[in-house]
């Protein structure tokens, strides 16, 4: 069975330290306890943290929920994650590639390729009625190694966004 777990971004709105030691922009890593609902879009979101802390204010928009897997250095792998999935074999110089955010969409957890790359530079992963690829039928069965590289909100310059 999935571990359920969420994060994201701590909100405080005196600037400074949360009660509970968190502060603006500190990744918090647990369970909602009050979601976003966007009929009331000034409320934030709630989260209790891994240690039981409870009412800790976060960005609606930045909440990711865990895919359930880890990448090659046992980071978890949330939504809003920038990956990059590689095609490893042995005495392969120059393997394919492709770098992306995670997303959850249609029940599963897809990445949204930004960047794709082959060994003969033409593009893995571009047909123009797909948007995104599942990451367990596209990277995983096919043997590509996935590596957490940044997030959505940390990182956007990674898949060509501002910062």
């Amino acid at each position: 069975m999935r571990e359920i777990l969420f994060r994201g971004k701590a909100i405080n709105r005196d600037k400074g330290y949360h009660r509970t030691g968190y502060k603006n922009g500190d990744w918090v890593y647990g369970l909602l306890t009050r979601p976003y609902d966007e009929r009331f879009e000034s409320l934030p979101a709630e989260m209790t943290n891994t240690l039981g802390i409870s009412g800790i204010e976060v960005d609606h928009e930045s909440i990711g929920q865990f895919a359930g897997l880890a990448d090659k250095n046992g980071v978890k792998i949330f939504e809003g994650d920038i990956i990059k999935a590689y095609f490893k074999p042995q005495n392969f110089n120059d393997p394919p590639y492709a770098i992306g955010n995670i997303i959850f969409e249609n029940g599963t957890f897809k990445v949204v390729v930004h960047v794709s790359k082959n060994s003969t530079e033409h593009k893995v992963y571009e047909k123009e009625d797909v948007t995104a690829y599942s990451v367990e039928h596209n990277f995983l069965d096919r043997c590509y190694v996935l590596e957490v590289i940044g997030n959505i909100y940390d990182n956007p310059e990674l898949i060509g966004g501002e910062r």
